[in-house]
C-alpha cells in the first residue's frame, strides 16, 4: 500500500485490458467482441526493480459507452474504487488516461468521458496525468500522416487545458516496454496526488450527484424526468 497505484482510464475499446496485460501476460481479461469486458477495476502489481522490493499497482478502471451499464454506473464503480483508495490512504501515483488514434472522429463518448475525467481530477493532480494514444500498432504505413493529425488536433483542441496546467503526451506502441516506460515515469516519481472527487466524497461528505464529476449526469436525469 505504501508504493502506490497508477490508475488506467479512457473510454471502453481503447486498449486499457491490453496494456494490462501486457505488463502481466494473462492477468486480466482481454476484450476481443463487440462486448465491454471491464465491469470492475482490475489490478496487477509491477515489480520496479530486479529484486521485487518494490513495486506499483496498476489498475485498470472500466470505461464509458459499456455494453451493459449506463455512463453514471461506470462513474459510480469508478468513484467508489476512488473513495475507498484515498480512505485506506494508498497513494495514488498518478493517471493514464488513453485515447485510441484510430478513432476517425471524437465521439459524444470520448467527449463526455474526458470532460467528467478533468472534473475528477481537478487542476492539481493533472502534473500526474500522461495523455497517451493508442493503437499506433494498427496504424498502417499509408494512414500515418492521417494519424499524426488526428494526435495533434488532440493536443490541439481537447487536451490543451489539461497540457496548461502540467499533463503531457506519449504513444503506446503496444509492447511490454512501452507500458512499463510509462509505469515508471510516474511510479518512481515520490509525488502522490489526491483527485478533486476525492476531497468532495470524503474530506466535504458530498454525495455523487453533488461532486463535479457527478453534477452533469444528475441533471441529465432531472431534464429527462422533467420532459
Amino acid at each position: 500500500e505504501k508504493e502506490g497505484i497508477v490508475l488506467v482510464m479512457g473510454v471502453t475499446g481503447v486498449g486499457k485490458s491490453s496494456f494490462i496485460d501486457k505488463l502481466l501476460p494473462g492477468s486480466v481479461e482481454v476484450g476481443h467482441t463487440m462486448e465491454s469486458t471491464t465491469q470492475n477495476p482490475q489490478a496487477v502489481k509491477l515489480f520496479l526493480d530486479e529484486k521485487q522490493t518494490e513495486s506499483v499497482t496498476v489498475v485498470d478502471t472500466p470505461g464509458f459507452d459499456d455494453t451493459w451499464r449506463t455512463d453514471e454506473e461506470v462513474l459510480e464503480v469508478i468513484a467508489e474504487y476512488m473513495a475507498t483508495q484515498y480512505v485506506l490512504g494508498v497513494p495514488l501515483k498518478g493517471i493514464i488516461y488513453m485515447h485510441s488514434i484510430t478513432e476517425v472522429r471524437m465521439k459524444g463518448s470520448s467527449r463526455k468521458f474526458l470532460k467528467m475525467f478533468q472534473s475528477l481530477c481537478g487542476d492539481d493532480a493533472m502534473k500526474k496525468v500522461i495523455l497517451v494514444t493508442t493503437h499506433w500498432d494498427a496504424i498502417k504505413p499509408a494512414e500515418m500522416g492521417d494519424a499524426t493529425r488526428r494526435e495533434q488536433e488532440l493536443i490541439d483542441r481537447w487536451w490543451a487545458p489539461m497540457l496548461r496546467k502540467g499533463s503531457w503526451t506519449t504513444r503506446y506502441h503496444g509492447t511490454r516496454e512501452s507500458a512499463e516506460a510509462l509505469v515508471l515515469e510516474l511510479a518512481e516519481d515520490e509525488e502522490s496526488i489526491v483527485l478533486d472527487v476525492q476531497r468532495e466524497l470524503i474530506d466535504y461528505n458530498k454525495k455523487l450527484g453533488e461532486t463535479r464529476a457527478g453534477l452533469p449526469f444528475k441533471q441529465e436525469l432531472e431534464e429527462e424526468i422533467a420532459e
